[in-house]
C-alpha cells in the first residue's frame, strides 16, 4: 500500500505513455511534484500553523497542474482528462501529509492510502462435504480512496479438520473517499459504502474529501452513516482550498485518534450512553 498515491499515478502515466508532447508535460509535473513532497514531508508539526503551511503548499500545487496547457479539452490531441485521476489522486496523497504526524500514530503499524476495507464476511460452504474440510469464508471489502487502516490476519478450520484457511484483511479506522465534485450519484455510492464500512467496524469514521459539492440541496446528508462531508473550495470552485476546511478535519480525525472508542464505564459517569 502505497503513501504517495499521486506520485505513483504520475510513474505510471510516464511509463505508459507513448506521446512525446505528453511525456514532456508530465516531466514537468514530476519536477513540481517532487517539491511539493519534499516541502510537505519537512513539516512534521501539528499546530494549525503547520496545518496552514500544508493547505498553502496544497494550493500552489494544485494552480500548477490546473494550467490549460495539461487539460485535455474535447478536440485536444494531448493533455489529460478527469479520468486520468491527476486531480483526485492529489486529494488522496494530501491526506497522507495531512494526517501522518498525529502523535498516537507514531511507531504504530499503520497502513495509508488507497485500500479494500473490511467489510464483512460469511461462510459459504459449497457441500455438506465442502464443510467438512473447510470454514469457506468469503470476505466482501470495499475500495477506497484513502484510509488509515490496520492490517488483520483471520485464520479459520473446522473442528473436525486441522487445514487451517488464513485471510488477510484491511480494518479501517478512518475511511475517505476523494472527489473533485461530488454530485447525487456520487454520494448515493458513498451512503452505501459508509453503512458497510461500519458494519465492519463501527468505530470507524467515514468521510467525504470534494472540492466542490454539486448534490440538490432538498438531499441532507445528516441522514447518512457518513460522519462529515468537507467541501475545500466551499461554495464556489474558483475558490482556493480553505485552510479552516481542512484544519476542521485535522482536527476531527485527530480526536476520534485520540478518543476511546469504546468505555462504557466513562459513558456512565458522563450520563449518556451514546
Amino acid at each position: 500500500m502505497s503513501r504517495f498515491i499521486h506520485g505513483d499515478n504520475l510513474e505510471h502515466k510516464i511509463k505508459i505513455e507513448r506521446h512525446t508532447e505528453n511525456k514532456n508535460l508530465l516531466a514537468e509535473i514530476k519536477a513540481k511534484y517532487t517539491e511539493w513532497k519534499e516541502n510537505n514531508l519537512k513539516i512534521t508539526g501539528t499546530t494549525r500553523n503547520d496545518i496552514k503551511k500544508k493547505v498553502e503548499l496544497l494550493n500552489q500545487y494544485k494552480l500548477f497542474i490546473n494550467q490549460p496547457k495539461f487539460k485535455k479539452e474535447s478536440g485536444d490531441k494531448f493533455g489529460f482528462t478527469s479520468q486520468s485521476q491527476l486531480h483526485s489522486s492529489v486529494i488522496e496523497e494530501f491526506m497522507y501529509y495531512l494526517f501522518k504526524d498525529i502523535g498516537k500514530l507514531t511507531n504504530k503499524h499503520i497502513n495509508w492510502g488507497r485500500t479494500q476495507a473490511y467489510t464483512n464476511l460469511y461462510f459459504a460452504p459449497a457441500s455438506i462435504d465442502a464443510f467438512e474440510e473447510s470454514s469457506n469464508i468469503i470476505i466482501n471489502v470495499k475500495n477506497q480512496d484513502f484510509s488509515i487502516s490496520k492490517e488483520v490476519i483471520l485464520k479459520s478450520r473446522v473442528s473436525n479438520n486441522d487445514i487451517w484457511q488464513e485471510s488477510k484483511i484491511y480494518v479501517p479506522i478512518a475511511s475517505i473517499e476523494c472527489k473533485t465534485y461530488l454530485d447525487k450519484t456520487m454520494y448515493e455510492g458513498s451512503v452505501s459504502t459508509a453503512e458497510k464500512i461500519k458494519k465492519g467496524n463501527p468505530y470507524c469514521i467515514f468521510l467525504i474529501v470534494t472540492e466542490t459539492y454539486e448534490v440538490s440541496l432538498d438531499v441532507d446528508p445528516k441522514y447518512s452513516s457518513i460522519d462529515q462531508i468537507y467541501v475545500l473550495r466551499k461554495e464556489n470552485k474558483e475558490n482556493p482550498i480553505y485552510e479552516d476546511v481542512i484544519w476542521d478535519m485535522f482536527k476531527f480525525v485527530e480526536i476520534h485518534i485520540n478518543s476511546d472508542w469504546s468505555n462504557v464505564k466513562e459513558r456512565i459517569k458522563r450520563g449518556k450512553m451514546i
